[in-house]
């Protein structure tokens, strides 16, 4: 007979595997039903049946990604899009059934209806830079800055902002984003003073006057933790931690915050920083990178800023605009003096809903200005 003692730990057990075994539920988005259709030649029929539904697999995948690039997809990343997706089409596909099929002289034609894997589709077109590209290629400037020290020495400060610093952008380049920084240092300054005294949105309202749709925040803190005797001599010892927010330069919406710790190191030991700030720098673009891959897919937040427009023509604009392609959830947060401010979500990228708005007509809008998330409009009936 089992004690109650094993009894206990065989239920222990048993729930373990019984729980490492439940798939998870909070998991990508589902596949994406496309229909498509292949041809094969040849001969033998079993041979040409084969190749129709591998060409009509790789026409299936080829609508995916055609969901995300543009016509500035450059042939180096058409060539990268070849070789590492279209050559793995079954890869991305989750299931398939024929529709029909049939072989009309020497051809086998199928028509497919195939589930695409879109969150890994485009997890593979994120790390080849189509991602950026279809959220038109966001401007990033970094500041740096650091707390108040304790024990601080000459210097210190200067290098681990620094090092930080260089971390910090070195991975962003290599992950295909554009840097901006300001010209002046004491414009870096006056961005991180206001982020200091926690005034994110006239921080960003600088760096957009600089080109920058996202503004990224690295706060380093190395505070003194005690003096240590390494090899027979007294070294002061400090603790590394990096703290990274990113934020919109238009609207100061977080897009991401997080901080890494590190055990404390010599004053001059910077490699634990690095380490920490190399971390979470990547962990930040892998965030912010899977949310403007959901944007591909999902919904988007816009601002439109109308100018010179009668609260009459505001009405005919909002029917007109609700009844664009891709519109939802269409919002008046605000009106006054003929001005008004509207929110609403899109399915696609800010210069496909600006087309589609500057087609409108009765009345028409003129298109003044166009920024990461926000449209600037104003009626030309006036």
């Amino acid at each position: 007979m089992l004690s109650k003692n094993r009894i206990f730990n065989v239920g222990i057990i048993l729930a373990i595997l019984l729980f490492s075994v439940i798939p998870s539920f909070a998991a990508d988005p589902p596949a994406q039903e496309v229909i498509a259709t292949g041809f094969g030649s040849g001969d033998q029929i079993a041979a040409a049946r084969d190749e129709a539904i591998n060409d009509a697999l790789r026409k299936a995948v080829e609508q995916g990604v055609g969901v995300n690039i543009s016509s500035q997809t450059t042939v180096e990343q058409m060539v990268l899009i070849e070789d590492r997706i279209y050559s793995e089409s079954r890869g991305f596909i989750e299931s398939y059934k024929i529709i029909n099929e049939g072989k009309e002289d020497d051809v086998y034609q199928v028509k497919i209806s195939a589930l695409v894997k879109m969150a890994e589709l485009s997890e593979k077109l994120a790390a080849i830079g189509i991602i950026l590209k279809k959220k038109e290629n966001p401007r990033v400037m970094v500041i740096v800055h650091s707390r108040e020290l304790t024990d601080s020495i000459i210097g210190f400060e200067a290098g681990g902002n620094a090092n930080a610093e260089n971390q910090l952008e070195r991975i962003l380049l290599q992950k295909g984003f554009r840097l901006v920084a300001p010209d002046q240092q004491n414009k870096r300054k006056d961005l991180a003073e206001l982020l200091t005294s926690g005034d994110p949105s006239r921080a960003g309202k600088i760096a957009k006057d600089f080109g920058a749709e996202i503004l990224i925040e690295a706060e380093v803190r190395r505070e003194f933790a005690g003096n240590r005797s390494v090899l027979g001599q007294d070294i002061k010892f400090f603790t590394n931690e990096i703290r990274l927010k990113a934020l919109e330069a238009d609207t100061a919406k977080i897009i991401y915050s997080g901080y890494r710790t590190k055990p404390a190191s010599g004053a001059s030991a910077l490699q634990v920083l690095e380490e920490a700030t190399a971390d979470l720098a990547k962990e930040m673009v892998d965030t912010i990178l899977d949310q403007w891959r959901k944007d591909v897919y999902q919904a988007s937040n816009y601002q439109l800023n109308i100018s010179q427009v009668t609260f009459s023509k505001l009405a005919q604009i909002i029917e007109n605009i609700k009844g664009l392609r891709g519109v939802s959830d269409l919002q008046t947060r605000n009106f006054q003096n003929n001005s008004a401010f509207l929110e609403l979500k899109f399915q696609g990228g800010i210069n496909d809903l600006a087309g589609k708005i500057g087609q409108i007509k009765n009345p028409a809008l003129e298109i003044t200005g166009l920024r990461a998330n926000t449209i600037d409009l104003e009626t030309k009936d006036r």
